[in-house]
């Protein structure tokens, strides 16, 4: 492992370290993709980007129910909530899926780490879902910078587009207030809560 995939690991670890801060870690995925295109890198990438992603949670997992009293505000009851909801299909499938997607996945781990959910169950599913989001963004990095290139002719203007998109898409997501998502979904199902999704995207606060 060279210190470009150091850097990588240690970026989305950083990242994923702070519960309900998200930091843009990707960006580090985005850049190495964009200085080592060849498919073994990629993997490499993939894999240090996954472990870092999944660590970072484990961290966040482990705070547990008590400070998660203090950081989650109001949306704390929301959280309990979704708990119960998603204990009915179970908790494996549960992380994976909050780990694969944009979802607010904090809300999720404290509460199961006050409640002792293994370690080594959560680590396991986290891991896959983030393997699988990492893969994603690392293809779409490759895939949009060799479009870029091709175009312009110039492979740090395709870094940096992808890098600014990547970070928008951070932005977007952190705008969404997924207590109001879900109230939403309960009331109108999954159109209303798209919409709800889209009005706090929208917000202007």
């Amino acid at each position: 492992m060279d210190y470009g995939l150091l850097g990588v690991f240690l970026a989305v670890l950083l990242s994923h370290f702070i519960p309900f801060i998200p930091l843009p870690g990707y960006i580090a995925t985005v850049a190495y993709v964009a200085a080592h295109g060849d498919l073994p890198h990629i993997a490499a990438a993939v894999v240090a980007t996954a472990l870092g992603a999944a660590l970072g949670k484990v961290a966040v997992f482990l705070y547990g129910y008590g400070i998660g009293k203090a950081v989650m505000g109001e949306e704390l009851q929301y959280a309990k909530r979704f708990f119960d909801r998603v204990s009915k299909w179970g908790l494996d499938l549960a992380v994976f899926i909050f780990a694969v997607s944009p979802l607010a996945d904090d809300v999720l781990y404290i509460p199961l780490g006050a409640a002792g959910y293994s370690l080594r169950r959560f680590f396991l599913a986290v891991f896959a879902g983030k393997l699988v989001l990492s893969a994603a963004i690392a293809l779409f990095a490759d895939a949009a910078l060799m479009a870029v290139e091709s175009y312009t002719g110039d492979v740090r203007l395709g870094a940096a587009a992808v890098a600014a998109l990547t970070a928008a898409a951070t932005f977007l997501v952190l705008r969404i207030k997924w207590s109001r998502v879900l109230a939403a979904y309960e009331d109108g199902g999954l159109k209303a809560a798209l919409r709800e999704a889209l009005r706090s995207i929208a917000r202007r606060k």
